[in-house]
């Protein structure tokens, strides 16, 4: 049972933001923000060390009924509160007030011109004769894109890197404390303009920032102010709560995994249609073109969440910065990979109700690409730890089987890879931006798929499950089961098949067991739902009378 289950039911929550205007919706989501922050409570050794309870929060359910709160929370407590907690000394009480959500925390890095190159920032921090720091924009693509900056209610501080600039010479990338508005109007020499809406999700007023000339006390920096030897080591150190975000991002996944699957379920065996061979009604879930998608992403759910438990813990257990940044990647882009077809394929087969914003897939689709591509794009530390896995600079975490079929796909295909690394000139030539970067996403997938049926297993899923997710599985790479496996197209299918039909008459109990239906606004689930869903709506009635006779 999940802690929010009380929050999730009351009137904050049940309200349908799809009817209210932009900027009250974006009000909600401050509020729901603030809502979910009281109820957590966490603590700076919660935020700092990722502990069980930190966890918790980020695997909690409730996010998704609103995904505009859930950015908002994971920017303030990952990003700005973790980055501050790193050097805590003389931030206690601005820490302590961000952690009662007295102020509202965001995260300026990235910019308008460098995003995944963000080493490469060009904000300037210039320490002035008085020991203050003079921060500034330089061009329009230092502008920083795209944390919500604009007042919203709540004063606002944030988490700034820029260069510092001592003496005319470059000491680096680092972190400065800068307040931003006061809720109501920017602070002096802050511009924030607010970007246009990101479609299909829940709004967050997303903005580009810029300084211009912002003085900042000497206290706004955060740790050292001396050049460091290894200047990139430095930065990775600085904005290591990113890798924590990759983690994280992953578990707003999962959530989205289980809503959707309980939806499309549930829509599906309450739908009928008439059997035009016995003229009798029967529910859709009776295809398999309804049944198969719905089973398949039940399996890769609590598959899943067994892989969930899994990487948490790992990440925690390592030492390795590299390592845990590697597990991290592993984690999100499995389970990102999984989530995003899966939500497609469900929205489709709820037809024209899967489209509406009500029914709860459509938008939770939107949120999770945005979530792919936050704290860590999935294709860019895909690329980063395939190419590190191939040359032997990281490893994957041991394998429980190595006879299982898909430890031998992934064992097979480092292989094959490491063959064309070892053909070519350098790992940075042409040919291997043509032969290894389109194929690192599916390494590192291949590395999770195994993961995740290793942690399964030590979860003691039902080995039905696991099959199901195997066969799932096996489709993503369908010729390489063929050549090295022996698993002709119509074996694959089969398996699957077999699968499907195996728990098919379980198919309620496996929903029951996704602990979710507390969670569900979806109108579409029941005929309960969806009565008391046409009552809330814009009714339009009249006496009007249109004349469309024929004129001569």
């Amino acid at each position: 049972m999940h802690k929010s289950l009380e929050l999730a039911s009351s009137a904050l929550f049940q309200t349908r933001s799809e009817s209210l205007s932009w900027h009250e919706q974006i009000l909600l989501s401050y509020d729901r923000a603030k809502a979910i922050a009281a109820l957590y409570n966490l603590s700076v050794d919660d935020v700092l060390n990722v502990s069980s309870k930190y966890w918790e929060f980020h695997t909690d359910p409730i996010h998704l009924l609103d995904g505009a709160a859930a950015t908002l929370l994971t920017i303030h407590y990952n990003l700005c509160v973790g980055t501050i907690a790193m050097f805590p000394t003389g931030k206690e009480d601005v820490l302590k007030r961000l952690l009662s959500f007295e102020l509202s925390g965001q995260y300026c890095l990235t910019e308008l011109g460098h995003g995944l190159d963000a080493y490469h920032i060009e904000t300037t921090a210039t320490l002035l004769e008085s020991g203050e720091f003079e921060l500034n924009t330089p061009c329009e693509a230092a502008a920083k894109f795209m944390p919500p900056t604009t007042p919203c209610g709540i004063p606002c501080i944030a988490v700034v890197f820029a260069h510092l600039i001592v003496d005319r010479m470059n000491w680096g990338i680092k972190p400065f404390l800068v307040p931003i508005h006061d809720g109501r109007n920017m602070c002096q020499g802050i511009v924030s303009r607010a970007l246009s809406p990101r479609g299909g999700s829940h709004p967050v007023q997303h903005a580009l920032t810029y300084f211009r000339r912002v003085r900042l006390p000497c206290t706004s920096l955060l740790g050292s102010m001396t050049k460091p030897l290894d200047v990139k080591r430095a930065f990775s150190y600085n904005i290591f709560r990113v890798v924590i975000g990759t983690l994280s991002m992953g578990a707003f996944a999962l959530s989205s995994m289980r809503i959707a699957s309980y939806v499309a379920g549930q829509y599906s065996m309450r739908r009928k249609v008439i059997d035009s061979s016995t003229g009798k009604s029967q529910a859709i879930i009776a295809f398999s073109t309804q049944r198969v998608p719905v089973l398949t992403a039940v399996s890769q759910t609590i598959v899943m969440t067994a892989f969930s438990t899994k990487a948490h813990a790992l990440f925690i257990s390592t030492e390795n910065m590299v390592q845990k940044h590697f597990i991290a990647a592993i984690f999100k882009a499995t389970i990102v990979q999984h989530s995003t077809a899966l939500l497609t394929t469900l929205a489709d087969r709820c037809g024209a109700q899967g489209l509406f914003a009500a029914n709860q897939i459509s938008v939770m689709h939107t949120n999770i690409r945005g979530a792919a591509i936050a704290e860590g794009d999935v294709l860019g530390i895909s690329i980063r730890f395939g190419i590190e896995l191939i040359l032997g600079r990281v490893w994957p975490p041991t394998c429980l089987n190595p006879d299982h079929i898909l430890a031998k796909h992934e064992n097979s295909l480092l292989a094959e890879l490491r063959n064309i690394v070892a053909r070519s000139d350098h790992h940075r030539s042409r040919h291997i931006d043509a032969m290894i970067l389109p194929r690192c996403q599916e390494l590192v997938e291949a590395v999770g798929h195994r993961l995740a049926v290793d942690a399964a297993v030590e979860s003691r899923v039902d080995p039905l499950i696991i099959d199901l997710y195997v066969a799932s599985v096996i489709k993503h790479d369908s010729s390489w089961y063929m050549e090295h496996a022996n698993l002709s197209r119509s074996t694959q299918r089969q398996m699957e098949r077999e699968s499907v039909e195996t728990l098919f008459p379980d198919l309620q109990d496996l929903l029951g067991k996704l602990d979710i239906n507390n969670y569900i606004t979806a109108p579409i689930v029941s005929d309960d739902m969806w009565t008391g869903y046409v009552r809330t709506l814009p009714q339009f009635t009249g006496a009007a009378v249109l004349d469309i006779k024929s004129r001569l």
